[in-house]
């Protein structure tokens, strides 16, 4: 079961366009619980990656981590998951982040 606070967002494939590029970011509210065999937005989840964070980040006025937290990406495979953000920022692969993370060992 995820805290109250995490968020949890689709984040697209960025798409290239004549002028820009674009990567489609959307907040989901139904899910609460993520696991390996679930649909989310159509992405088949079979593979979930998470990250512990040691330091507060922020994108512009968003933060994506938090001190003493986890951030966690799933994904339609493994592949996906750990190959979805370029060096540049471009996303290669659909998928879906949830931060932050509290990680029971219950």
């Amino acid at each position: 079961m995820l805290d109250t606070g995490s968020r949890v967002r689709y984040i697209g494939k960025t798409k290239d366009y004549v002028v820009t590029s674009f990567t489609a970011v959307k907040d989901l509210k139904a899910a609460r619980t993520i696991s390996i065999g679930d649909e989310i937005e159509g992405l088949h989840i079979s593979a979930i990656k998470c990250s512990f964070h040691w330091t507060d980040a922020y994108y512009g006025n968003e933060q994506y981590m938090w001190r003493g937290r986890w951030a966690c990406q799933a994904g339609r495979s493994r592949d996906e998951v750990e190959n979805a953000v370029a060096d540049n920022g471009d996303k290669r692969f659909d998928y879906i982040h949830v931060s932050p993370v509290r990680l029971d060992s219950n």
